[in-house]
């Protein structure tokens, strides 16, 4: 096994945001269900749990997985977290035709005396997507030795499939392992066990940041300590180290 960190340089303007709201916000950080798919299509592999919408299984708003973890992919890329502070690129959406954008205002009498709201499709609006030349960064975990990474990849993201660069640094081979720690990333609480931590809420389901994990691993980065948090299962090999309990983190 082995710890790579990863950056994720915009290309394009990105939006994504849980429903197609007038004047909605992608938020501040990237999904890892978005990385890890996006990087499974660039590299051609199959992916058992699409990462689509569909009305078929549930209701548009439903997803077709369980997680941002896919145990065949052989590698597991975190959320990722913005480098600095994040500015908003402003564009006019036509929405009429999917439907995107709806807003209901007013109401009509039924013949049955009730009331009903009105819908209205909006024929364009303005949508907050995130701007080009954004940076994110977070951390990859490779499982296979025979999973070669790409050095550098260009991955397409969010509602209108806007590209992104994603670099990958040098890797490093887990020294310690702790039984609880403060993480050093934003945690999918569907694939790693937190203990607590602060809510980031954003689509498809909430992430985690200052989390607190069980089962993490320790890296050494430029004599820095970074904890990452394991996906809940995770096998390792090579026996770790055992961190005494209490020991500090830099993170």
């Amino acid at each position: 096994m082995k710890i790579h960190p990863f950056s994720i340089t915009l290309l394009d303007p990105v939006f994504y945001s849980r429903e197609g709201l007038v004047g909605a916000f992608s938020p501040k950080y990237l999904h890892a269900t978005a990385i890890n798919h996006a990087v499974a299509y660039t590299l051609g592999k199959e992916v058992d749990q699409p990462y689509i919408m569909s009305d078929k299984e549930g209701g548009r708003n439903t997803p077709r997985y369980t997680s941002s973890y896919v145990q065949e992919f052989g590698f597991y890329y975190t959320p990722a977290r913005p480098r600095s502070n994040v500015s908003y690129h402003v564009e006019v959406v036509k929405a009429d035709g999917d439907e995107l954008i709806n807003k209901r205002y007013g109401s009509i009498k039924l013949a049955n005396g009730k009331s009903e709201s009105r819908p209205e499709v909006l024929k364009a609006s303005q949508l907050f997507f995130l701007s080009p030349e954004t940076e994110f960064e977070g951390f990859v975990i490779n499982y296979k030795d025979a999973v070669e990474l790409p050095v550098e990849l260009i991955i397409r993201l969010g509602s209108f499939r806007g590209k992104a660069k994603l670099g990958i640094g040098k890797g490093y081979e887990p020294k310690n392992y702790n039984k609880k720690h403060h993480v050093s990333h934003p945690v999918d609480p569907l694939v790693s066990d937190v203990v607590r931590g602060v809510m980031v809420n954003m689509f498809p389901y909430p992430i985690v940041e200052n989390a607190i994990c069980r089962n993490c691993a320790d890296i050494k980065i430029g004599g820095l300590t970074k904890a990452i948090a394991l996906p809940e299962g995770t096998q390792i090999t090579k026996p770790l180290r055992v961190a005494p309990k209490g020991s500090s983190l830099i993170l």
